[in-house]
């Protein structure tokens, strides 16, 4: 998505800022030429991003085994499955339609698990070991209502553990959503994110978030296309900005 000033965000995470600290004609060369500039502040897990393994921990322990205070510092990150450590996204891609596969709108009480799975692959050529699975709830929808796009005091749709079991076992390399928090959350409450904690504590299997899928689904590209994305270099990092792209075999 986007990134703008007054952006929707997570409640968890902080929010984007833009300042043009230099207009042109403020820092000028001969000629007449001037220079703008500007400063960003974005967090990790803002707007389309993917979540390293370190973005979590279960009993405070990383992906791997590595205890997360034997890792972590206030300036230099986590040193134990960071973004940095991240390869490029890249590899078959999967779009898993929720709109076409309920016949419906999605509501928060629909989750993709493995019977969901099963029946939308059952027509359909499925992923394998390092494909792209991603899964579009139609939220993108209500990116500028944020209140409906975050599900506030409702929950939202997403992938459920058993529908994250189903993915690993077949070896997926990334899996992506475009809600802001990729799993199923019937209802809003604290969440105990299991499914995090499988594909990222688990399986080290990284997970992207607010993606825009809204073109593959109207042009009903559902596979066969190739999924590019990478993570900026960030030390340390637990997540990171990424703009996705597919290219469409015609």
């Amino acid at each position: 998505m986007r990134f703008e000033h007054g952006m929707t965000h997570h409640v968890a995470h902080p929010p984007y800022s833009y300042t043009l600290v230099k207009k042109h004609g403020q820092h000028n060369y001969p000629g007449g030429i001037s220079s703008a500039m500007e400063l960003l502040t974005i967090p990790g897990h803002g707007g389309t991003h993917v979540d390293a393994p370190a973005h979590i921990s279960k009993d405070g322990r990383l992906f791997g085994g590595a205890h997360a205070d034997d890792h972590q510092t206030w300036t230099d990150g986590i040193d134990a499955g960071s973004v940095e450590e991240l390869p490029p996204l890249v590899g078959p891609g999967f779009l898993v339609d929720g709109t076409e596969l309920f016949g419906r709108e999605m509501t928060h009480e629909d989750g993709f698990g493995a019977e969901e799975l099963d029946r939308w692959f059952a027509e359909r050529p499925a992923p394998g070991p390092g494909s792209i699975v991603l899964f579009r709830t139609g939220l993108m929808q209500y990116w500028t209502d944020p209140e409906r796009y975050l599900g506030t005091g409702v929950g939202v749709p997403g992938v459920k553990q058993s529908g994250a079991q189903w993915l690993t076992d077949r070896g997926v390399r990334a899996v992506g959503a475009d809600t802001a928090s990729f799993e199923h959350k019937p209802e809003w409450t604290v969440p105990a994110l299991d499914v995090h904690v499988h594909l990222l504590v688990e399986h080290g299997v990284p997970i992207m978030e607010s993606v825009q899928l809204e073109t593959l689904a109207r042009d009903e590209v559902y596979d066969g296309f190739h999924f590019v994305a990478a993570a900026l270099r960030i030390k340390g990092g637990t997540g990171s900005p990424i703009r996705p792209l597919a290219f469409v075999h015609t």
